[in-house]
């Protein structure tokens, strides 16, 4: 992802550089004369060409310091845009290496930004400069014209490319934002009970399995008891939905089929409370869900999901079946199928799962559900003030909302949807400025002409056109250009997409229509301010 966003930022340093080069190039053209003097008096190629290497150069320094100043000003903000779960996002610091790097990017910019103009001032007739110029030099030649074109051709192309592959990432984001998580996350409080260090006091407590049955019946009874809260319900830490937790799938098998080892079923195995389908709201498809009854004192039982059922029922149906461990000593009765809830994140499909009883399979890595109709907030309050009563050894974290939970689990997506369209809005407006300045430019070179055209005749409509034709040209042309660079660039971002192609017809149509509409009203100004030339005045300049 960051290498894409990466990616992205050149892309928008790159059309800097060509619009600047473009605004260098135009400014150079009126200067023919002074070139062309200067020339005249003595002064070698290269020395024009250094100064104006120098100019840009210095314009692109400045730029630089002003960048280091402003990162130094807004780091903190910038890193809390970003996903807290970004390893060593902490770290990240300005030092001496940023401003280096500032400095190389300048003086390549500069460099980059002032080469066309300093080939052209360089190259061009200064008789011809000398001879023609007036009061804004000589008129710029046919090549200074096509090289301005090209720019802004580029412009438009790598806007476009920006602009596609923005729209690839808005639309998978509408879809990752439309999959069903499997479960109601609306007034949903999840919380970790976790101790994870074996020589822990508090741990010792609980290595023995009658202890840990005894915590889980007590907080279940304890936090069913909140005001307000409709569900209480326990799992493991491992498993909170959507996090993606550390559970890897274990081998199984079923009865009546080969041993585990000599198969390769396998399924993520996860021990929850009764009452926990009921708190997620997670629909029961098949046979029933575990109760109270379900303890250490009874067999044992399991309930899969859909996922389960798609990949190792065989057509059969599941229920009553018995499910083997991998080291054939733990024989579990499946007694029912629920939906399928998506583990690792809206854009990943559910792996099979098995969940087994919590009061016959307890732990002290344990995962809270409460399902409140009373306000969120005093909940998470009340959750964490519970478990210390319990027992003040146990600590308490992730308390949050499952709504803060979705929302975390697409936090990548989003950071890189945010910054890739602000990257490409940023393209488009630079393009746009681009195509506004060419085209004033040639409107204040051609004025004379637009003048005696009216003078003979021409109406402002056929004036309008003749002025707007050249900017829609320019456009039509880097539009084909970036929709043909985007095709290989939007396979690259294969791997960030979920239910859109890399080549989606409608992003992939509505862009050159976007940009064409965008064109079209960077041209209208200056080809309106062609129609308003004054013959009379044009004819005597």
């Amino acid at each position: 992802t960051l290498v894409i966003l990466l990616g992205a930022v050149s892309f928008l340093l790159l059309i800097v550089c060509v619009n600047v080069a473009g605004l260098m190039l135009a400014r150079s053209s009126t200067r023919m004369r002074d070139y062309a003097l200067r020339q005249a008096l003595g002064a070698s190629r290269g020395r024009i060409a250094r100064q104006l290497l120098t100019e840009s150069v210095l314009i692109s320094l400045i730029g630089g310091a002003a960048a280091v100043v402003a990162l130094r000003l807004s780091l903190g903000s910038l890193l809390a845009l970003m996903p807290s779960d970004v390893p060593r996002l902490n770290e990240v610091h300005a030092n001496w290496q940023v401003v280096v790097a500032a400095i190389v990017l300048s003086l390549a910019a500069g460099v980059l930004v002032g080469l066309a103009p300093a080939y052209y001032a360089t190259g061009a007739d200064s008789n011809r400069a000398l001879k023609e110029g007036g009061r804004t030099g000589a008129a710029p030649s046919a090549r200074q014209n096509r090289s301005r074109s090209a720019l802004v051709v580029s412009q438009i192309a790598l806007s476009v490319v920006l602009l596609i592959s923005a729209g690839l990432l808005i639309r998978s984001l509408a879809f990752v934002l439309k999959q069903d998580p499997g479960l109601d996350p609306a007034n949903l409080v999840t919380g970790q009970i976790w101790v994870p260090v074996p020589n822990n006091p508090a741990a010792n407590k609980y290595l023995d399995p009658v202890k840990q049955s005894a915590l889980v019946e007590q907080l279940l009874e304890r936090l069913s008891r909140l005001p307000g809260v409709d569900y209480a319900a326990l799992g493991t830490t491992a498993d909170i939905p959507l996090l993606g937790g550390t559970n890897n799938p274990r081998p199984f098998s079923l009865a009546g089929e080969t041993a585990p080892e000599q198969n390769d079923h396998a399924a993520k195995f996860g021990s929850v409370s009764p009452l926990y389908f009921d708190a997620l709201r997670i629909p029961v498809a098949k046979g029933r869900v575990f109760t109270p009854h379900d303890d250490v004192a009874s067999p044992k039982v399991a309930v899969v999901n859909e996922a389960f059922v798609r990949r190792f029922s065989g057509g059969t149906d599941i229920v009553g079946r018995h499910l083997i461990g991998a080291r054939g000593n733990a024989d579990f009765e499946i007694i029912g199928v629920v939906a399928d809830v998506l583990e690792n994140g809206l854009d990943e499909a559910t792996a099979p799962r098995v969940y087994l009883s919590l009061l016959q399979r307890p732990t002290v890595a344990l995962a809270v559900f409460l399902r409140s109709h009373d306000e969120v907030r005093s909940t998470e309050d009340a959750l964490a003030r519970t478990v210390h009563e319990v027992d003040p050894d146990l600590p308490t974290f992730g308390v949050r909302t499952m709504h803060e939970v979705v929302s975390a689990s697409t936090a990548r997506r989003r950071f890189s949807v945010s910054l890739m369209s602000t990257f490409a809005l940023a393209a488009v407006l630079l393009a746009t400025l681009g195509i506004y300045g060419v085209m004033s430019f040639l409107v204040s070179q051609r004025g004379a002409e637009f003048g005696l055209r009216q003078a003979l005749g021409a109406t402002r409509r056929d004036i309008m056109a003749l002025a707007f034709r050249p900017g829609i040209a320019l456009a039509v042309k880097g539009t084909l250009i970036g929709v043909l660079v985007a095709f290989p660039v939007a396979r690259l971002l294969s791997a960030l997409l979920f239910g859109v192609s890399s080549h989606d017809p409608l992003t992939f149509i509505a862009v050159p229509v976007l940009l064409a509409t965008v064109a079209a009203a960077a041209c209208y100004g200056p080809a309106r301010k062609a129609t308003r030339v004054d013959p009379i005045v044009a004819l005597r300049d």
